[in-house]
């Protein structure tokens, strides 16, 4: 439902390519280790570097020495994580993500399952399907395995600044442009009378699943929700999962088979129905329904924001109060405008590792300077318009304590957690088989995988 989540599909679908790719090769392909009952190919090291690019993780100082641990980490995290009777994952929450998944393999494939089969040469759904059971429920248990031993792992300042004194004078690192983004989203609404057009189109289908028709079939017929539409519009949720609050809340107020009163998120309008409740888990099924937005609309939405930008430029208002006066972006109006990433909760955000796009428009602004009105269009195809204002732009430098401390601080947190980590895995690797390829032998690993 939201950019975070298609994000974390996309990953994970990666990673299933990658996986999935090594089962018709595991007979002629080397073994670079076993750990255990578990087996790690040579192909994965290629394969596990694609996945880290692919997520934005630089690997020019990964050889294949540090890709292969971490591969073996993954197997005993998994081994210790099925020993452990506290971790356990729902075949709901599984066979949710696998669904996903084959979902957006199909959109990357032109919408043909045939292709998709074809592609992982299996000649069934149910073949595939079993297959991204078995790859996705160990690598959520090993996520799991990998959390728990985190989870308590806190720094304190003067710990930060331990770290940053250990680091040599000439091995300090460089930091990459830095900015400060801001912006104010105006997105154009429907008229009324569009809206009422979808609410009743809702309440017509909502009558007709009352009376014996399949939400399934009518959510493929109407829904306009392209990520679950293929798949009669299911989603396997809990309080937690990433879907907007109204989405949640809705799921979480009706009884199993309800079907709901059509109600308003910032995608458009929905119906809803639950189909099963397990503990903290739903499984729902919904149509959404987007109202047409006329031309003189959107041009009403352009206009305003260029407006607004003029009163800005003219410091009639600030670019913050008119963030949290108008922007109709929920999560960034209330920082005035700033924007935040989510995986840091920094707003200090490197250039090169913004989406190209953004890049694109931001690499030639200075500090202060807002972009002209920009059109863009959410995941649904909606046009909405936005400004950016560079708050911030901090030019590439060596690291500095005061002015990098959020940097610095999640580094040494970082190390902290990896040495909390590597000791954990060499008490684990004393009571469990562990058979390292000679290939790798002159490795110098983290944790003690080669006993002497």
């Amino acid at each position: 439902m939201n950019h975070l989540k298609t994000l974390i599909i996309i990953i994970l679908s990666i990673n299933i390519i990658a996986a999935y790719g090594q089962q018709k090769r595991i007979k002629v392909d080397g073994i670079a280790a076993v750990v255990g009952d578990q087996i790690v190919l040579n192909s994965e090291l290629g394969q596990l570097k694609i996945q880290m690019k692919q997520q934005g993780i630089d690997t020019k100082n990964l050889d294949d020495c540090k890709i292969l641990e971490r591969l073996m980490q993954d197997k005993l995290l998994l081994i210790e994580a099925k020993k452990d009777t506290l971790i356990k994952v729902s075949d709901k929450e599984i066979d949710g993500m696998v669904e996903q998944q084959i979902e957006f393999m199909k959109t990357q494939m032109g919408g043909s399952l045939e292709k998709v089969l074809q592609f992982y040469n299996k000649n069934t759904l149910s073949e595939l399907q079993e297959e991204l059971r078995k790859i996705d429920k160990n690598k959520k248990l090993s996520e799991l395995m990998r959390q728990k031993i985190m989870k308590d792992v806190d720094i304190s300042p003067e710990e930060v600044k331990a770290f940053f004194d250990a680091i040599p004078k000439d091995k300090i690192p460089e930091i990459g442009t830095q900015v400060e983004l801001m912006q104010i989203v105006i997105k154009p609404k429907p008229d009324k009378d569009a809206e009422q057009k979808v609410i009743d189109k809702l309440k017509e289908i909502k009558k007709k699943v009352e009376n014996g028709a399949s939400f399934r079939a009518q959510a493929v017929l109407y829904s306009e929700d392209k990520g679950s539409r293929a798949n009669g519009g299911k989603y396997v949720l809990t309080r937690k999962s990433a879907f907007v609050q109204e989405f949640k809340d809705v799921a979480f107020s009706l009884e199993k088979g309800q079907v709901s009163e059509p109600f308003k998120t910032e995608f458009g309008w929905h119906i809803l129905t639950v189909e099963e409740i397990n503990g903290q888990e739903r499984v729902v099924r919904h149509i959404l329904m987007i109202p047409e937005i006329s031309f003189l609309n959107k041009r009403a939405a352009q206009k305003k924001l260029d407006t607004i930008r003029k009163r800005i430029l003219d410091k009639e208002l600030t670019f913050e109060e008119a963030a949290r006066e108008f922007s109709d972006d929920k999560e960034t109006s209330k920082n005035g405008g700033k924007i935040i990433d989510p995986n840091t909760g920094n707003s200090l955000l490197e250039l090169t590792m913004l989406d190209p796009k953004m890049h694109q428009i931001v690499q030639d602004m200075k500090e202060g300077d807002i972009s002209n009105v920009l059109t863009e269009a959410d995941r649904t195809g909606n046009e909405y318009y936005k400004i950016i204002k560079v708050n911030k732009l901090i030019p590439a430098h060596k690291m500095d304590f005061v002015k990098d401390f959020p940097k610095i601080k999640e580094m040494a947190l970082e190390e902290k957690k990896n040495k909390v980590l590597i000791n954990w895995m060499n008490e684990k690797i004393k009571n469990n088989y562990i058979k390292i390829n000679p290939d790798f032998q002159h490795c110098q690993f983290d944790s003690h995988w080669i006993k002497k």
